[in-house]
């Protein structure tokens, strides 16, 4: 096994970032989950079984999850790589663990992994999308003998949960290990996981590095291969600095939202189960439902625009450009201007809108969150609203700058 420099894979940081950092600005409003610490320390007072061969045993005290688990019964002999009309797939007859496109190479590595590690069990960690996953054997960590290329050593004495740019991460004295963008609860519940089941490694699967195919924790017998070098703080410095995932700096605000960095050339539309989507690699960008030429052609607008950069905040989207906001408004969308001086905050029944003349232009969950959307437009300028099929669940609306 190889276990990846961070240093040199994963572009890692240095000292001066550190430093503690300004939590994650709360916009969008947080999930509705409470805020718990890292990990709840449960005293057991029943010895815990022994392990049986190929299994890693337990700690002597399991740390409670936050939150519960998704588990999944999985029985690795059934999984098999085959090849449909949509691409490359892991199943188990009927039911589809992985969609990996044209990754044959993902499909074959994911079958070989799991028949190697023999979970009786799946869990995945996130919000909206699968973060981290791993296999459980009759509730212990499965041992991993034959791991793929790409792992990296988690120091379990220092993990922990920490605030970096605008975003929740996971990471030890040696790194960051886990980018979870805005969602507290998903960082503190693999933080309680890697603790919980003792995983000492992170590894990834896919031809595609910033987007994996899957990313999972697992345990090795050994218990790792001794204390984790502390990251040097140059290196620190630039994992931080190269994370494609952060908050959208704001004047006058601090953080709001969250920006997450694509590759226009890898932007395509593809068919996701029953509906369509516009996604960059692992990162979906909109829903359009049955429509499948607005798909493609929102995803011609995406890659023609040269768009650097997705965000979200305060319930609306919008793309950049190095950083800028667009300058050409596409002329196959629907646009609608405003004028960015005559934004206001108003009450709106139960809720709160940024109006333009009385008119309503943007929703808001509450005055705060209203106010930082009118900072951020004036912020980048924009003056455009446009818009591509019938967002929110069958197009998507973005904002631009018509000059």
């Amino acid at each position: 096994m190889r276990v990846r420099s961070l240093v040199a894979g994963l572009g890692v940081a240095l000292g001066g970032s550190a430093a503690a950092q300004p939590e994650p600005a709360r916009f969008p409003s947080p999930p509705v989950l409470p805020s718990r610490p890292v990990t709840l320390p449960v005293p057991q007072t029943a010895p815990l079984p022994v392990a049986p061969p190929g299994v890693v045993a337990p700690p002597t005290q399991l740390d409670a999850l936050p939150y519960p688990e998704n588990r999944t019964p999985i029985d690795p002999d059934q999984m098999l790589a085959r090849r449909t009309v949509n691409g490359w797939q892991v199943a188990a007859g009927p039911r589809v663990f992985r969609e990996l496109g044209d990754d044959e190479a993902a499909a074959n590595e994911i079958v070989r992994v799991l028949r190697a590690q023999r979970p009786t069990e799946w869990v995945v960690v996130g919000t909206g999308r699968p973060l981290v996953e791993y296999g459980l054997h009759q509730g212990r960590a499965a041992l991993l003998s034959a791991p793929p290329r790409t792992v990296t050593a988690i120091d379990l004495k220092t993990v922990r949960v920490d605030a970096v740019r605008g975003v929740w991460v996971v990471r030890d004295d040696a790194g960051i290990h886990l980018n979870c963008g805005l969602h507290r609860p998903d960082a503190e519940q693999a933080a309680a996981a890697i603790r919980r089941y003792g995983f000492n490694r992170i590894a990834t699967i896919g031809s595609n590095p910033q987007a994996p195919a899957v990313t999972f924790l697992f345990a090795t017998l050994d218990g790792g291969s001794g204390p984790v070098a502390q990251q040097h703080p140059l290196a620190a410095a630039l994992q931080e600095q190269n994370l494609t995932r952060v908050g959208i700096p704001v004047p006058g605000v601090g953080y709001f939202g969250e920006l997450v960095k694509i590759d226009p050339r890898r932007v395509d539309s593809r068919r996701d189960g029953s509906e369509w989507v516009v996604a960059c690699g692992a990162e979906v960008l909109a829903k359009f439902g049955p429509a499948e030429f607005t798909a493609r052609d929102a995803a011609r607008i995406i890659t023609e625009g040269r768009f650097t950069e997705f965000c979200r905040a305060g319930g609306q989207t919008f793309f950049l450009v190095n950083g800028r906001a667009p300058t050409r408004v596409p002329f196959s969308t629907v646009g609608r201007r405003f004028d960015p001086a005559g934004l206001r905050v108003s009450p709106y029944g139960s809720r709160w809108a940024v109006t333009e003349n009385g008119r309503q232009l943007f929703d808001a969950a509450d005055q705060a969150e209203a106010e930082g959307l009118i900072r951020l437009v004036k912020h980048f300028g924009f003056d455009t609203l446009c818009q591509v099929g019938a967002p929110p669940r069958a197009g998507i609306s973005f904002m631009a700058k018509s000059r």
